[in-house]
């Protein structure tokens, strides 16, 4: 397809800025979707905005919700991904000779350095979208402490067996220049949703 082949051409000229691009489109729509999937519009604004849309009642209602997502997507996970599967695979490719070796290497640095840092983010941001105390910001610090207290470990685990089966897909299907995209897609799929069981564990407070 041509848009395969000119996104295949941005990445190979502008690895850094493609992939920024990719994850902060890829982390405000799964935003976006989760506010479709669990109808975050409060009825006081449906009357307001009820000549829009769905989805433009959405985006007005929230513009501040999905533009962190987009800055997080852009901005943190997407280098995240870039810089440290690159560092991966570079330093594996080029030093270990052993198929088998280099791919358990691959593996655990992705398990023990990745993934850790990946849900600590991700679990800090959704903390950020989805708590409504507005631009009281001296409020944050102590929420995000609570929801990595309660929730860290518990995402932190699935995302170990969820990492385990998408680093071997990318291992064999994957070259090694496209991990951080692929990790991209995939972990915007998954931080999806994590999005909207936030979200429904938040109203059913």
């Amino acid at each position: 397809m041509d848009i395969t082949r000119r996104y295949n051409r941005a990445l190979a000229q502008k690895p850094l800025l493609t992939k920024v691009l990719t994850g902060a489109i890829l982390a405000s729509l799964g935003e976006l979707t989760s506010q479709l999937t669990t109808g975050f519009i409060s009825k006081k604004q449906q009357g307001i905005l009820k000549k829009l849309s769905y989805v433009g009642k959405i985006i007005a209602r929230n513009p501040s919700k999905i533009l962190l997502m987009f800055c997080y997507g852009g901005f943190i996970n997407a280098p995240i991904n870039h810089y440290l599967y690159g560092w991966i695979t570079q330093i594996t490719n080029g030093k270990i000779v052993s198929t088998k070796l280099r791919k358990l290497v691959q593996l655990i640095a992705s398990l023990a350095i990745v993934s850790p840092i990946q849900v600590g983010c991700l679990v800090s941001a959704l903390t950020v979208v989805n708590q409504n105390v507005g631009w009281a910001l001296s409020k944050y610090p102590s929420m995000i402490r609570e929801n990595l207290k309660a929730k860290y470990f518990k995402i932190l685990s699935s995302s170990l067996v969820t990492s385990t089966i998408l680093v071997s897909i990318a291992q064999r299907y994957i070259s090694p220049a496209k991990w951080s995209v692929f990790f991209n897609f995939a972990y915007a799929i998954l931080g999806t949703g994590q999005n909207i069981y936030l979200k429904i564990a938040s109203t059913a407070k």
